[in-house]
């Protein structure tokens, strides 16, 4: 039966895949079947790619017969960020600007993930060269959040279309990138698990960048077993071991700082909610400030953000050009960067630098820093595009905290604790740079006990 395929995870796609119940180019066909139903306007697949998708299923299939799958998710059908080059395809990072941009060759990661054998459904939504944390696309249209069928309102960006590839059952997992929160925020929005990996781990090399030094590419999946998977494959690193996984000894620190500021009271209970099902998994949690969160947020108040700083320099000259190529609120975002001087980009660089260490000093002896990955439910889409205070006001809402985890280098995974009001909330995890291993590891076992709470 394939009546109930789009509910399962990846890894269990593979497994079936592995043992003949599924044949990859069924699954494919399945998927876009689904695709042709579901999204007709193109709001979340902004392109498709059945042909190479096909060839790569029946590719897949053959494996399968023969015994020699090259691995777990050999034959299993996924969504890709329409800013990774893909040959031959156009792609076009969302945006006017590079209307007609055909790439030659796949993204680094692209062309591992099709060495381990998944297949490529497709190109994905997103606003402009991903500088948006709602994923409002007026070009394209934007895809509703799955989870209110009376009010259309935002999934979450930058990674819209790829958070709506899973959660309306398109794709098996998706591939997005993470600069200010861009796979967290839509997972959360969207009732998700999302991993922004360490920055540098998965190569950019083929990805329409937004800024290269902070930039990350990271899986957008129903659960941290897939994120793990994915990650293996698209980094070339081993998988985290996540048999075993547990709490007892972790320590967690529930951060105050920011968080409290801006976090709706009702979420912030939730996360209570979930912390206390963490402690009794055998974490220890403790609340507390981190300054240099504080610190951080009064530096780029003054000194500018590394997005706007470098996606000006790399695409402002080609804007200016071409005026109106872009989302007016967006072209201006990024224009505004060239009121930044010299001085103002070295202290915010080397800024960035000094607080990266203070915090590692002041969270030190943690193994986990979390709070809620948004603070707010997702807004409505129709008043964000009358009027730009609430577009621009919405936009700096769904970074204020995820963004932390990308100026200061670390990496985080953001997991769902179920709904409030009958929409999802997401608790974010984050761990130092290059912990992504243990961070898997730890969100597998965190998952597990919040298991009650998305039952």
């Amino acid at each position: 039966m394939t009546e109930h395929w789009h509910n399962l995870t990846a890894l269990e796609l593979g497994r079936r895949i592995d043992s003949g119940k599924i044949d990859p180019v069924d699954l494919a066909e399945y998927y876009f079947d689904r695709i042709r139903e579901a999204d007709p306007e193109q709001r979340i697949y902004v392109r498709l790619t059945e042909a190479r998708a096909l060839a790569e299923a029946s590719a897949a299939r053959d494996r399968a017969r023969a015994g020699t799958r090259r691995g777990p998710l050999d034959g299993v059908a996924i969504s890709w960020k329409d800013l990774f080059d893909t040959a031959s395809v156009a792609t076009e990072a969302g945006s006017r600007l590079f209307e007609g941009r055909i790439p030659t060759t796949d993204a680094e990661c692209l062309q591992r993930a099709t060495r381990a054998g998944l297949v490529c459904l497709g190109k994905t939504n997103m606003p402009d060269v991903a500088f948006s944390g709602i994923g409002v696309n007026p070009w394209t249209g934007t895809g509703p959040n799955p989870f209110d069928d009376k009010i259309e309102r935002v999934p979450g960006g930058s990674s819209a279309g790829a958070a709506l590839s899973v959660a309306r059952g398109l794709a098996a997992a998706a591939i997005g990138s993470d600069t200010a929160g861009s796979v967290r925020i839509p997972a959360a929005w969207c009732g998700l698990a999302g991993l922004k990996t360490t920055h540098g781990v998965i190569s950019l090399e083929g990805a329409m960048l937004l800024s290269y030094t902070l930039d990350s590419i990271g899986p957008l999946t129903r659960n941290i077993a897939d994120a793990n998977a994915l990650y293996s494959i698209l980094s070339g690193r081993p998988s985290a071991d996540l048999q075993g996984a547990t709490l007892k000894g972790v320590r967690i620190l529930r951060v105050t700082t920011q968080f409290d500021d801006v976090t709706d009271p009702a979420i912030n209970n939730r996360i209570s909610d979930a912390l206390a099902l963490l402690a009794d998994a055998g974490a220890e949690v403790v609340t507390g400030p981190v300054p240099a969160l504080d610190d951080l947020d009064a530096l780029t108040r003054d000194h500018g953000s590394p997005a706007a700083i470098e996606a000006c320099m790399m695409y402002g000259e080609a804007m200016k050009a071409r005026p109106g190529s872009m989302y007016a609120p967006i072209e201006k975002r990024i224009l505004a960067a060239e009121v930044y001087r010299a001085v103002d980009a070295a202290a915010l660089y080397r800024g960035m630098a000094r607080l990266e260490a203070e915090y590692l000093s002041q969270t030190a002896g943690f193994d986990l820093v979390v709070g809620a990955t948004q603070p707010e439910h997702p807004p409505a889409i129709a008043p964000l595009l009358e009027n730009v205070e609430a577009y621009l006001r919405a936009t700096m809402m769904s970074i204020s905290l995820t963004r932390f985890a990308n100026l200061l280098r670390l990496c985080a995974t953001t997991l769902p604790v179920g709904l409030l009001d009958g929409l999802p909330v997401g608790l974010m995890l984050m761990a130092p740079a290059h912990q992504d291993g243990k961070l898997l590891r730890l969100s597998a076992a965190a998952e597990q006990a919040l298991a009650p709470m998305n039952a």
